[in-house]
């Protein structure tokens, strides 16, 4: 948000104010996007939008709000978009579209979702493509975004185990293997696609591949305690993003390697009660 805010003027729709910290060119104007939104609330013309929302719920509890969230608020936020004139829409999805597989997943190969969450996002996309006679559609497939703030994902979520001296349980081959994205750069993929108007499909994805137990060991170093592991006797896919595309569309940068991104990531500096509190924030 406070690098582009630098350039543009920023209209950032949150659930509650203090979850966006306020700046001279950021209007932040409160909305649940688990429910619709009034369009009265947002401005008349708008250049680009950027869709990231996301339900971080559990299913089947609260499937209505996975799907609400995923899917609805995207069909108003396209609709939105139309009639304010944008000329570009970027759309937050995810890897999890390409299913349960093993190896590197490519923006080619075939779709097949393999939870509900995958199946919102896609549903998701789908819209989106529907809309691009409109406007500049372009679908961003992050694989494991990471860095300050961040809960209730697979890195803080192993900081948190490693932390409390807690197993963490290890598949066949210790997968899947993963490449995980520090914010900073998806900052920057956002930033050079309202640059070249992008459209089409691209993975988010980090430059390094690892194992979880490759990552949670990463993750021990910076926090200062080793992990322990215990095998969970199942089998497991990968969650490796091709980001050949991502680079060749929006040009090569040198990305942030996961050592530097995960010592920058302050829900593994902070202590329990610290991470509540900046939880009760965000």
């Amino acid at each position: 948000m406070p690098r582009l805010s630098r350039v543009y003027d920023v209209f950032a729709v949150v659930r509650t104010l203090d979850s966006v910290p306020p700046g001279e060119k950021v209007s932040r104007i409160v909305a649940d996007l688990s429910r619709p939104v009034e369009p009265a609330s947002l401005p008349d013309r708008m250049d680009v939008i950027i869709h990231l929302a996301q339900a971080n719920a559990s299913f089947p509890e609260h499937a209505n709000e996975l799907f609400a969230v995923n899917t609805t608020s995207t069909q108003q936020m396209l609709d939105y978009a139309r009639r304010a004139g944008a000329g570009q829409f970027i759309l937050a999805s995810t890897g999890d579209v390409y299913g349960k597989r093993v190896g590197t997943f490519a923006e080619s190969d075939p779709i097949e979702p393999a939870s509900y969450y995958a199946v919102t996002k896609r549903a998701a996309e789908n819209l989106m493509r529907a809309y691009s006679d409109y406007f500049s559609a372009c679908i961003f497939r992050f694989f494991h975004p990471y860095g300050p703030g961040q809960s209730g994902r697979l890195i803080p979520k192993l900081a948190a185990r490693i932390r409390q001296k807690e197993a963490i349980l290890l598949n066949e081959k210790d997968k899947p293997l993963v490449t995980p994205t520090f914010v900073d750069d998806i900052v920057y993929a956002v930033e050079r696609a309202i640059e070249c108007r992008c459209s089409g499909t691209l993975n988010i994805a980090g430059d390094e591949t690892v194992s979880i137990r490759e990552l949670a060991e990463q993750i021990g170093v910076v926090i200062g305690t080793d992990a322990i592991f215990k095998s969970s006797g199942k089998d497991s896919g990968d969650m490796i993003g091709d980001n050949r595309l991502m680079k060749q569309t929006l040009g090569e940068w040198r990305m942030i390697p996961l050592s530097d991104g995960l010592a920058r990531s302050r829900f593994i500096e902070r202590g329990d009660e610290e991470d509540a509190r900046w939880q009760a924030r965000v």
